[in-house]
């Protein structure tokens, strides 16, 4: 008689197991969350190259667009085929930067500038220094809690 509950118990555990596992699935990647993290991320690398530079400059207002080869707006999922375009507005006009990014299952992603944009692997400091140029090559990570 034990028998037809333990098998509803059993049941009910390995339902409750397949609901906690699909919950837990990882980030979803999204045109809205990566441009989100692209473009602080940019935002805040900007300011930082720009110190470097020995330039002030005022912290960096951007906004990003992102998607992948032949998707639509509505682009999702991990692949190395996203594109990003930064959107930086400064005083003057809004500069364009066109972002090739490797987007991660795990909610992160590398981003590579054009060096004709961005300038090359390395900057020369004002005391004559070289270091990285911030803008070069990124990463970041997007909020990964569930949206």
């Amino acid at each position: 008689m034990m028998r037809p509950r333990r098998r509803r118990l059993g049941a009910a555990l390995a339902a409750a197991a397949a609901v906690a596992v699909a919950g837990c699935g990882g980030p979803d990647v999204t045109s809205a969350r990566l441009a989100d993290a692209v473009a602080g991320t940019f935002a805040h690398l900007y300011t930082r190259q720009q110190a470097l530079l020995g330039r002030a400059a005022p912290p960096a207002q951007a906004s990003a667009q992102c998607g992948r080869s032949g998707a639509g707006p509505d682009a999702h999922g991990a692949g190395d085929d996203w594109v990003c375009v930064v959107l930086l507005q400064l005083s003057g006009p809004v500069t364009q930067v066109s972002y090739e990014v490797n987007a991660k299952a795990d909610g992160c992603f590398v981003a590579d500038g054009p060096p004709n944009v961005v300038g090359g692997r390395t900057l020369t400091t004002p005391d004559g220094r070289t270091v990285l140029n911030p803008l070069f090559s990124f990463d970041g990570c997007f909020d990964t809690t569930s949206a």
